[in-house]
């Protein structure tokens, strides 16, 4: 199918019917019709073709006299539209009496056996390259012959000028379908294995997702859970550290109060007495929580009784 469609007929050939005026001898002329119909086509617009005339014409004195001669073609297109031109001369091949003597010895046993004709052959070029035109397809042709040439029979020739694709195509056709022909299938070998590799890597992942955990869900849905956990377990420690911190706020600064106080007593010579309850941050945090009415004194009077001091002292040191 696609030979036949990319690949135009090479020959185009119908004979020429020559029309001899009596009055004007000069007048020798023939319409060839190539197509039926109007406005069929019957050559391809994107096809290179060359036109020429065939002749076969006795070898009479006649036409030895008549020497060269012109042949013109016109093309025209179904509305009688001449599309293309050409006027090309044509002359029968010069031979001398000598050598028309010795060819007339030579094939006289096939003249007389009626196999051989006195006759030549004449192969006229008109147009070399030829376009038919989308719009105005040639239809028929108009030949005229500048002097009354005498004929046996004409034919008009329109030969297609291959080249590139066409030209392996119709000339070599079987080494041509052969590299087609493996060039198409290592194309779809080639799709073959990309179209099966996505298909495959897809269907590899979706089968993934659906494989159960050990938990008897799916893949995905347990990879969601598990980092839907992990972020609520990151936001309880994120809220834990700050509860933690303003816990341990209040008795950091407490600590740090009764800090200052003991170093401020004992710059004054008094050693500083702290209660063993409230050395744990837990109680001064509640210490520090409770009214300054109702703390309680941490160290001893700014002028201590000397007899009680000696009797507080054992009594600390019993304490501890």
């Amino acid at each position: 199918m696609f030979y036949r469609l990319y690949v135009p007929t090479l020959l185009h050939q119908a004979p020429v019917y020559l029309q001899y005026d009596t009055a004007n001898p000069a007048n020798t002329t023939a319409v060839v019709n190539f197509v039926p119909e109007k406005n069929y086509k019957f050559l391809s617009t994107s096809q290179a073709y060359t036109v020429a005339l065939d002749l076969r014409v006795p070898t009479s004195d006649e036409n030895r006299k008549l020497g060269n001669f012109m042949v013109s073609l016109e093309l025209c297109s179904g509305n009688g539209v001449s599309v293309h031109r050409s006027s090309r001369p044509g002359i029968l091949p010069y031979r001398s009496k000598i050598m028309w003597s010795i060819r007339t010895l030579v094939q006289m046993p096939l003249l007389l056996l009626d196999w051989w004709h006195e006759d030549e052959s004449l192969h006229i070029d008109l147009i070399d390259v030829l376009y038919d035109r989308h719009f105005s397809p040639i239809n028929h042709a108009r030949i005229s012959l500048s002097k009354p040439l005498q004929v046996y029979d004409a034919f008009i020739v329109i030969r297609a000028h291959f080249t590139g694709l066409r030209y392996w195509m119709y000339y070599w056709r079987m080494p041509t379908a052969i590299v087609f022909v493996a060039v198409a299938v290592v194309w779809q070998l080639v799709f073959t294995a990309v179209a099966w590799s996505v298909l495959e890597s897809y269907t590899g992942s979706t089968s993934r997702m659906l494989e159960p955990d050990a938990s008897g869900a799916p893949s995905h849905l347990s990879t969601e859970h598990s980092s839907v956990v992990s972020r609520s377990r990151t936001r309880s420690r994120s809220r834990s550290g700050s509860k933690s911190g303003s816990r341990l706020q209040p008795a950091a600064r407490s600590m740090s109060l009764r800090k200052r106080r003991a170093r401020s007593r004992s710059e004054d010579g008094q050693e500083p007495q702290l209660s063993p309850s409230l050395t744990h941050p837990r109680a001064i945090d509640d210490q520090h929580d409770l009214p300054l009415q109702q703390q309680v004194p941490t160290a001893t009077p700014s002028n201590p009784d000397p007899a009680s001091s000696e009797h507080a002292v054992p009594e600390q040191r019993t304490q501890s």
